[in-house]
């Protein structure tokens, strides 16, 4: 008997992505099929994504005939329901560590005129020169094939997979310009204030910052102006908890999203960002629970002993 799989299998996924990738590139450039194609390449390459981690991760849940389906429980006959692209790239911002707010922003762009191209009377796709979209495009798909060990060059043929690479690194190089031109005009606007002005900014972005919660935040010195500034990010993984004196811990690995410096207004909105102005990478912070909070235990908290929840196979 023939091991089950699913609509979901990676391999069909990945075949089919493959397959869509082909028929964007025999469009002419500027019509209008060559970015509604792309635009079912890239669905297809994040359900891959998705595929490559467990297929369950596309079963819509809603039913749950869906996810026993995944395991083989259903019959052949059913006809299981998928999560929609939106719910695809949501959990690929989860799941792929480099891809950010920024990453689903420009997948939902791109989705969402494939959507009204399918469901409406408009021409979605006309009036969409390549200049809007494409390096944003490849830029994803080089971030998904790489969380699948794969590159371009696997997805599209190898002299447009060069001419891609290059149109990723001129976006880059947009980003580096556009972040060095940020930091310049900020930086200029904070030290034309005289010194009792300056001091008073430093203070206010201190206590903004003692005062603000965002979950994984880390304090930095401002590249504008040297005042303490937030830094926000995404988790990437978590260590397993660990009990330390009464308390559960948790080392978590963030990638940076976000810079705030409340002293002098400058902001930063996503990784690539960052990345230029110097705060890439990653970082860890620790996360504190209450044990009985953290297993969903409600009992009162004198009667309450964490070191029972780690004493497993003892009885």
């Amino acid at each position: 008997m023939s091991e089950f799989k699913s609509v979901w299998d990676y391999d069909a996924l990945w075949e089919k992505a493959k397959i869509y990738a082909k028929k964007s590139l025999m469009e002419e450039r500027e019509g209008v099929m060559f970015p509604f194609w792309s635009a079912l390449t890239l669905e297809f390459l994040g359900r891959a994504t998705l595929a490559k981690v467990h297929p369950v991760l596309l079963a819509d849940p809603r039913d749950g005939s869906n996810i026993l389906y995944v395991f083989g429980y259903i019959k052949s006959t059913f006809s299981p329901k998928s999560v929609p692209a939106k719910t695809v790239f949501d959990r690929c911002l989860n799941i792929v560590s480099n891809f950010t707010k920024k990453e689903f922003d420009n997948c939902l762009a791109l989705i969402d005129r494939r959507n009204e191209e399918l469901h409406s009377g408009s021409g979605a796709f006309e009036d969409y020169p390549t200049k809007i979209w494409l390096s944003n495009y490849y830029h994803v798909c080089k971030i998904l094939l790489e969380f699948q060990e794969k590159d371009l060059k696997r997805v599209i043929r190898k002299d447009e997979a060069a001419a891609a690479e290059e149109m990723i690194v001129e976006a880059d190089k947009e980003v580096i310009k556009e972040v060095n031109s940020r930091i310049a005009s900020y930086k200029k606007v904070f030290f034309d204030l005289n010194e009792e002005e300056q001091k008073e900014k430093h203070e206010f972005g201190k206590t903004t910052i003692r005062t603000t919660y965002i979950p994984y935040k880390k304090v930095e010195k401002c590249v504008c102006c040297g005042s303490d500034a937030l830094i926000s990010g995404k988790q990437i993984s978590a260590t397993d908890a660990k009990l330390v004196e009464g308390e559960i811990i948790q080392e978590i690995n963030v990638l940076p999203t976000g810079f705030t410096c409340f002293s002098c207004g400058l902001k930063f909105t996503n990784h690539s960002e960052l990345t230029v102005a110097g705060y890439g990478g990653q970082y860890t912070v620790m996360d504190y629970h209450d044990p009985a909070e953290y297993h969903g235990i409600d009992v009162p908290t004198e009667e309450f002993d964490p070191e029972m929840m780690f004493d497993y196979g003892n009885d």
